[in-house]
């Protein structure tokens, strides 16, 4: 049962909705992400990611190499 529910963006460098999905699906349950529509200033992309795991630095670690992580929120679920 996953202990922690996350909620975070991701300002991704030229990388698709797909390819974090899928990287993201097998340590998690729950997993949601849409992209978030603002004015893009350089090829960056922001995802909103929601995701219940039992382990929250996995997830970091795995968004981390896509970009840069911001605005997160986790909570014990």
């Amino acid at each position: 049962m996953p202990k922690f529910r996350l909620e975070f963006i991701l300002d991704a460098y030229n990388t698709k909705l797909a390819t974090i999905k899928n990287s993201l699906l097998e340590f998690g349950d729950g997993l949601e992400v849409a992209l978030v529509e603002e004015a893009c200033v350089a090829k960056t992309n922001n995802f909103k990611i929601n995701i219940n795991t039992e382990d929250p630095t996995v997830i970091f670690d795995i968004c981390g190499q896509f970009g840069r992580i911001k605005s997160v929120k986790a909570e014990e679920a």
